[in-house]
């Protein structure tokens, strides 16, 4: 367990932003060292509590750096890199290098967990949310840390259209998000702003005041539907069963066709007698059966692959494509059964596959 308070840190808060009572600096330093107190022994949680109210008191390099490795410990990376950023940018020029070290790793390692907006918003002055962090009005100057998935960014300004983008980031990376608001009719550009066009892509319109953009329709756009997608997988199953039952019957007739060929060979092979029984005309059209039904399974796997790789792409497009609806909206999804009906070709010969019919049922 690596501890910012044993890594040459300052063992006492000491950069004050303000003058404070001595009550005041007294009561900072209790807390100060019970949270190291707190935090030797493991207590993260209550480390955090009394270190935050700490902070909250007088904002230092040490205490943010430590509230932050109380964080970190407990896996709440986006916080803790907050607070190691804060930590890091307020060190006192007469820090140590071991102090700054041990602030640089607790934030290398918080920023690998999260992910960093950078935000240009437009027109400046508007307000900006992203998840459950207000971050006042724009421009956003700085990088915005967020937890790694979906990251939900809302923008309001008075006399525009609200608007609100979800975009999906990964640990440890940094995504540029542009978001231009558009004015409501009638109402004039925000000092400083512009008209400019409406970001359509990933965006969520929402009115305020209950206005809405001229010419825009009354209901979202319809999801795309999933109908290929299942179809898809249909055919990707029916390849699957199909393959599998060329293969059988492939290994079958190839167990037939040994079976014949040793027979052959105890005769003397087809050079012999045997070649006026016809049996090595068997063997030969046995071999060529077994050969055909081994590429009619390949083929079959082959297309089922293909199929299958082409329901992932459908999917994948329709889900991404649909925003989310109220739960009385949905519609339930498709269902969908694939069938194989074999034939056979002689009614002794369980073997034997005359036909094979593939058929798609279900529910549109």
């Amino acid at each position: 367990m690596a501890a910012v308070v044993g890594a040459g840190v300052a063992a006492a808060p000491r950069e004050a932003c303000a003058q404070t009572s001595a009550a005041e600096t007294q009561h900072v330093t209790d807390l100060f060292k019970s949270g190291k107190a707190a935090f030797a022994k493991g207590d993260m949680a209550e480390a955090e509590r009394l270190f935050a109210e700490a902070f909250a008191i007088r904002k230092s390099s040490d205490i943010a750096a430590n509230l932050g490795q109380a964080q970190l410990e407990q896996q709440k990376f986006r916080v803790a890199a907050e607070h190691f950023q804060w930590a890091l940018a307020n060190l006192l020029p007469s820090a140590t290098d071991a102090q700054r070290k041990a602030v640089e790793t607790g934030l290398s390692r918080s920023r690998a967990e999260v992910a960093i907006l950078r935000l240009d918003i437009k027109p400046e002055g508007s307000d900006v949310i992203v998840g459950d962090q207000n971050l006042g009005k724009s421009p956003i100057a700085n990088g915005v840390y967020v937890d790694a998935g979906e990251a939900i960014v809302s923008v309001k300004h008075d006399g525009y259209v609200a608007l609100e983008k979800r975009v999906m980031v990964g640990k440890g990376t940094e995504q540029a998000v542009e978001l231009s608001l558009t004015p409501k009719d009638g109402a004039a550009p925000a000092a400083g702003g512009s008209a400019a066009p409406l970001v359509d892509s990933g965006l969520e319109h929402r009115a305020g005041a209950g206005s809405a953009p001229a010419g825009a329709p009354a209901d979202r756009a319809a999801p795309k539907s999933l109908v290929p997608a299942f179809v898809a997988t249909g055919v990707a199953v029916a390849g699957g069963v199909v393959g599998l039952v060329f293969t059988l019957n492939a290994n079958s007739k190839e167990s037939d066709a040994d079976k014949l060929r040793d027979q052959l060979n105890l005769m003397g092979g087809c050079s012999g007698d045997a070649a006026a029984s016809g049996d090595c005309a068997a063997l030969k059209s046995q071999r060529e059966s077994v050969d055909s039904s081994r590429h009619l399974a390949v083929a079959a796997f082959v297309v089922g692959g293909v199929a299958a790789v082409a329901a992932g792409y459908f999917y994948w497009d329709a889900l991404s494509s649909r925003s989310d609806q109220s739960a009385a909206r949905r519609r339930p999804l498709l269902g969908l059964t694939p069938s194989v009906d074999i034939g056979r070709a002689r009614a002794n010969d369980a073997a034997s596959i005359g036909s094979v019919k593939l058929s798609l049922s279900g529910n549109f």
